[in-house]
């Protein structure tokens, strides 16, 4: 888009169907986060492979992989609350690095959290699968189970937001109130005693020593992936400056309090001498629910899996298919992904793609190497795409600041978290890739770099081809229509006679005379006037300079173009096609 108009995407005063405005506050954006994070599923379904490197000492590859976290979503609160759009990270890098890098991080993206409902669905189909045969002497295949999961998953996104948003509160608190009263009974059976502590919180735990914790970490931030996934609701989001930012924050914050109870409740509960029989057990918590709760124990932690698998794919295309629709709306892919259902305002085309791939790939996947190995590759792939992505928003972050905020800058927050949580991930993603891990999740390394190439090669390709949409990503941001009721740092860039600055430091000084969506005028750039209010003497104005950079900013957007007046109010002038 022309950097001389301020984006107000997502504005309902035009005729085109948009996302729905205001349908997520605070607490449905927090259980966004932590939904898609899979608080059950992310210890019950990783715990083996996390402890065949860090030993016992689990909890503390999840306290540590909590911090790195953390200090991610604490460089999401600083980008977050200047940059709302459903873009994420794709809309941040744009914005504070440029806009190539912001579309590699875009795609990037897509090696992670397009993959979560496959992460989900593969390991607990097989799990649920063989439960049902224990208890009732069921057989349920595993395809079939992941069948059912992408329909329901499908119809439910299609639905609204709403209706999804309602759907993951009610699996998530299921879930949490299943592990956590089965890990108080756990810790209340054993006790705590020194030695506990000492295996499950010191590298005493680790048989291989900070190597071994390190690679146990890649699965533990596998744990944590999704919290972000509160960025790309912002236009659907009640204040999103503030909402999203806060409820990264608070979820990773309850997340870690979760992880650390119920994975030093899991080590003690099995025995921290024990953990090799952990290992090899290809149920584990079937093994514990059936010792301290019978078969009630197996049904009841098996639901708290099922609700997280269910809830976790839910979330994470949710977060998916508005990274698509915007990546859509500015045209860097293909733009039927842009369209929005006119009753149910969800991007209904990006939601039917995204679960037919979903089932495609879980399906491929579990035939070739299996649901287990399939399970085992997926997360090494996510990992390093996460690990990639986390960086390159936190490198964002005092680029961003010293660029378009100088005044802003807090040398903890813009400075000091960004750079140690960025320097953290370095050893992470150093053992994700050496030494190389037995096959298949060797291959996960390969596949991650030639998606990266193709990246490259597509940046390129849009650079010589549609060098605009390319730079749009940058200004791909949803500014509140009603900046008067709720004034903010971006309002104030909006004023008449700010000389604002936007797209890297150009000054702007000039408005847009209000339009009437359909009376058919044209959209007037008008000159920048005197402190006196008065055009200066002899202003004649350039009508061919003003013509092509409406027509620019047309061209840049996604079927119709929405800009301020001078007072703030949203107006749109929708293309002829």
């Amino acid at each position: 888009m022309s950097s001389g108009l301020t984006t107000v995407e997502g504005s309902t005063s035009g005729p085109e169907p948009a996302l729905r405005r205001d349908a997520v506050g605070l607490w449905g954006s927090i259980f966004q986060g932590l939904t898609h994070m899979a608080p059950a599923a992310g210890v019950m379904t990783g715990i083996g492979f996390i402890a065949s490197s860090a030993g016992a000492a689990i909890p503390l590859a999840f306290v540590l992989a909590g911090i790195v976290s953390l200090l991610i979503a604490m460089s999401i609160n600083q980008l977050a609350k200047h940059l709302p759009s459903a873009g994420g990270y794709y809309t941040y890098v744009s914005r504070g690095i440029n806009p190539r890098l912001g579309f590699m991080t875009g795609w990037i993206y897509f090696l992670y959290d397009p993959l979560i409902p496959n992460l989900c669905t593969l390991v607990v189909a097989v799990y649920v699968s063989a439960t049902l045969s224990d208890l009732f002497g069921i057989t349920v295949p595993w395809w079939l189970y992941a069948g059912v999961v992408y329909l329901g998953l499908g119809l439910i996104t299609f639905l609204g937001i709403k209706p999804s948003i309602r759907t993951a509160i009610t699996f998530t608190v299921i879930e949490v109130a299943i592990t956590m009263a089965f890990s108080f009974v756990l810790i209340g059976v054993h006790g705590i005693s020194g030695s506990d502590l000492q295996a499950t919180f010191t590298l005493s735990g680790v048989p291989t020593g900070f190597s071994g914790l390190a690679f146990g970490m890649i699965f533990a931030i596998l744990s944590y992936t999704g919290f972000e996934s509160t960025i790309p609701l912002a236009e659907e989001t009640k204040n999103p400056r503030l909402t999203v930012a806060r409820a990264a924050v608070i979820s990773v914050a309850m997340i870690i309090v979760y992880y650390t109870i119920f994975t030093f409740a899991s080590v003690v509960g099995w025995g921290p001498g024990r953990v090799s029989a952990m290992i090899s057990d290809s149920a584990p918590y079937n093994t514990m629910g059936n010792f301290y709760w019978g078969k009630v124990g197996v049904a009841l932690l098996t639901l708290a899996l099922m609700n997280s698998s269910w809830g976790c794919s839910l979330a994470g295309q949710n977060a998916v298919v508005r990274v698509l629709y915007k990546m859509g709306q500015v045209g860097v892919l293909p733009k039927a992904f842009a369209t929005i259902h006119p009753r149910y305002a969800t991007p209904h085309i990006a939601i039917i793609a995204m679960t037919a791939l979903s089932f495609v790939v879980t399906i491929g996947l579990g035939l070739w190497l299996g649901p287990i190995n399939g399970f085992g590759l997926l997360a090494t792939m996510i990992s390093i795409g996460t690990i990639l992505v986390y960086a390159l928003g936190m490198i964002a972050v005092p680029i961003f600041y010293r660029r378009e905020h100088p005044n802003e800058i807090n040398i903890f927050l813009t400075y000091v978290f960004p750079i140690v949580g960025t320097l953290m991930l370095v050893p992470v993603l150093y053992a994700s890739v050496y030494p190389p891990p037995a096959f298949p999740l060797n291959l996960a390394a390969y596949i991650d770099i030639v998606w990266i190439l193709i990246g490259i090669g597509t940046v390129v390709w849009l650079g010589r081809t549609r060098p605009q949409q390319l730079q749009a990503g940058a200004q791909a941001i949803f500014a509140e229509a009603t900046c008067r009721d709720e004034p903010g740092p971006d309002c104030r860039r909006a004023a008449p006679h700010d000389h604002r600055r936007e797209g890297g430091g150009r000054r702007l000084g000039r408005d847009v005379h209000h339009v009437q969506p359909g009376d058919g005028r044209r959209a007037r750039m008008a000159p920048e006037r005197r402190p006196g209010g008065r055009r200066p003497r002899g202003h004649r104005g350039r009508p061919g300079v003003r013509r092509r950079r409406v027509e620019e900013a047309a061209r840049a957007g996604a079927g119709q173009d929405s800009f301020q007046d001078r007072r703030g109010d949203p107006i749109t002038r929708r293309r002829d096609s």
